[in-house]
């Protein structure tokens, strides 16, 4: 009997069978921002020290001197290689900040009415503001347009995660601010090193696919800088639609319609008037004789030159 058992990775059925996931925290690039920070500790603890211990001698003794740039070294450089370690950390809540702060507004502001009002009236206003958002047209497109920015995003950074890995630490665009516009999401992206805007425009279809819309097309947010683009996601054709025109309503109205007669064109070719010409003459017409005339008494007769210029000949 097989040592594996119902649910592992070699049974393809059942609990067992493998799928993909994106984590929000990768263990490569986690992995890859800690040795960063390893790195960057000693070399800011070098420099910062050295720095320290120069400027210390000025005031201090130089055996006094060398403790205090060693603890401002290891200071600063512990400050800098923490940010660096915990920047994956940063990154999520960067990308999940629209949504946290929008649920510490909702709490807020249940907390605020509570200390002034009793759970019911806070609940009315609660499904006031929902429903005024789901019934009136303009407030509903802004909400969905809002809502379709903050998919994009996540949806986007599943893009990167699975098929457009920059580099071998899987280190991820910079996914910055979506916006609505009339035909989709805006969003604007700063590629890191091993990403190029070439190979997007290759994964256009995939991305198209994975962000639930029509199109997607790239282009360059700044001419300085090719690292800095737009994506733009396409859910709907503006210009396909039809659109009323103001102009019809200021054409005059009283004006009669002027009706213009329309020429009779021949059906056929009437030849009738037209006369038969016969060409056949009863009359021969003498050859043209061409060359010398001929000659009398054996002496050819002079000819008149057919050019003036040689009448002298």
């Amino acid at each position: 009997m097989s040592k594996g058992s119902f649910g592992t990775p070699k049974h393809k059925g059942g609990l067992g069978r493998r799928h993909t996931s994106v984590a929000v925290i990768q263990h490569n690039v986690q992995y890859s921002y800690l040795r960063t920070a390893k790195i960057t500790f000693y070399v800011v603890l070098a420099v910062v020290g050295l720095f320290a211990a120069v400027i210390s001698t000025y005031y201090l003794h130089p055996l006094a001197a060398v403790p205090i740039g060693l603890v401002a070294g290891t200071i600063v450089g512990g400050l800098v290689a923490a940010v660096i370690a915990i920047w994956p950390v940063l990154r999520a809540i960067w990308w999940w900040l629209p949504e946290i702060t929008f649920a510490l507004l909702l709490v807020d502001g249940w907390v605020y009415l509570q200390d002034w009002t009793n759970p019911i009236i806070t609940g009315v206003i609660y499904a006031s503001i929902i429903a005024a958002c789901g019934l009136i047209p303009f407030l509903r497109r802004y909400v969905l347009a809002l809502a379709w920015c903050l998919i994009v995003r996540h949806r986007l950074r599943v893009c990167f995660a699975s098929f457009l890995s920059a580099d071998r630490h899987g280190h991820l665009p910079f996914i910055g601010v979506a916006k609505p516009i009339p035909v989709g999401e805006r969003v604007w992206l700063w590629l890191r090193p091993g990403l190029s805007l070439e190979q997007l425009e290759s994964q256009l279809g995939r991305i198209a696919v994975a962000c639930w819309a029509a199109s997607v097309t790239v282009t360059k947010a700044r001419t300085s800088n090719a690292a800095v683009i737009y994506l733009d996601i396409k859910r709907r054709d503006v210009l396909g639609g039809l659109v009323g025109s103001p102009l019809t309503e200021e054409l005059p109205t009283d004006v009669p319609a002027i009706i213009r007669p329309v020429p009779t064109l021949p059906a056929q070719l009437d030849l009738a008037d037209v006369p038969d010409v016969d060409d056949t003459d009863p009359t021969e017409r003498p050859a043209k004789k061409t060359g010398r005339a001929p000659a009398v008494n054996g002496t050819p007769a002079k000819t008149t030159p057919d050019n003036p210029d040689l009448d002298w000949i």
